[in-house]
């Protein structure tokens, strides 16, 4: 398996351990936040961002890239895309009734497809199905990341800083391919791929914390920050 022979260096560890802490801070004051008002994106964004800090800080501890193809890390990777799209189809462009129905039905998706993913990381007779239950369950996630912040931009604010949003969903459609192509046998790629995957988490984490935290709908209470 391609992954087994690829140690992360101590730069990744680095940048890894700061993907964690930043994912976890921003966990935290947003759970923070929906004890407050109840705002159940919040919550999704909050789960999503807790599983980001888990999976850095395995890859980071673990210091093997092979941790990536693991049924428990293939499993929560579907948290951190599923669970910040389940929040903007709680939080977009509909009006609170459509909202609350579409995110309720993206966590019900998303909740399945980590099962589906699960069943054939787990079960050798449909290995081959892995593959493809990972893009049935990441694309429609990486899809939702980038379109529906840019609708809030374009629809609803004069701000900026949805895109932000957006772009680290194209960033981590991004590195997804990048993986797929890994896995799929490119080996060509590994040095590349696993020398850009730490610098473009920490810049997706980044990029959806401020998106979150600055764009006025989204926004939740943060120490010395505020979206105005």
């Amino acid at each position: 398996m391609i992954l087994q022979i690829i140690e992360v260096p101590l730069y990744a560890v680095i940048l890894l351990l700061i993907t964690g802490v930043a994912a976890i801070l921003f966990s935290v004051f947003m759970v923070l936040d929906f004890l407050k008002n109840k705002k159940m994106h919040h919550l999704l964004w909050a789960i999503a961002f807790f599983v980001l800090f888990v999976a850095g800080v395995v890859l980071a501890i673990g210091r093997n890239y092979a941790h990536l193809l693991s049924p428990a890390v293939s499993v929560l990777a579907v948290f951190i895309p599923g669970g910040i799209a389940a929040g903007l189809f709680y939080s977009s462009v509909f009006d609170e009734e459509k909202s609350k129905k579409l995110g309720m039905g993206y966590v019900i998706f998303v909740l399945v497809g980590a099962v589906l993913i699960l069943l054939t990381k787990t079960i050798t007779a449909w290995a081959e199905a892995a593959k493809f239950a990972v893009m049935l369950v990441h694309i429609p996630s990486g899809l939702a990341m980038v379109i529906l912040p840019f609708l809030v931009y374009q629809k609803q604010t004069s701000e900026w800083t949805p895109l932000l949003v957006s772009i680290g969903g194209a960033i981590i459609g991004l590195a997804g391919i990048l993986l797929a192509f890994l896995v799929s046998g490119f080996t060509e790629l590994t040095g590349f791929v696993f020398g850009a995957l730490p610098v473009l988490l920490l810049i997706v984490a980044l990029c959806f914390a401020f998106g979150f935290l600055l764009t006025k709908q989204w926004s939740f209470a943060f120490p010395f920050i505020k979206s105005e």
